[in-house]
């Protein structure tokens, strides 16, 4: 699917040539953000691996979805995987 975005001439002019990436940036923030996309998909849509997305998510300011309930599940499968 190809979108084009109009953005008149002066505005556009004040984004720079970062005017493509950050309206990419945009679309994928926001579909992650509404739960249309898995971080999985975001990364692929920007084409970034798993450590540039995580960085990626922090700079734009979101949360990593990580609950203590996880922690407690790597936690235990640590402890079943530990030699005793």
């Amino acid at each position: 699917m190809t979108v084009t975005l109009e953005i008149p001439e002066d505005l556009a002019q004040s984004l720079g040539p970062r005017a493509a990436s950050m309206s990419r940036e945009a679309l994928g923030l926001e579909a992650h953000r509404q739960g249309l996309w898995t971080e999985a998909q975001l990364g692929r849509f920007l084409g970034l691996s798993r450590i540039a997305l995580d960085q990626f998510l922090k700079d734009h300011g979101v949360e990593l979805a990580y609950s203590w309930d996880d922690l407690e599940r790597e936690r235990e499968v640590h402890r079943t995987l530990s030699p005793s």
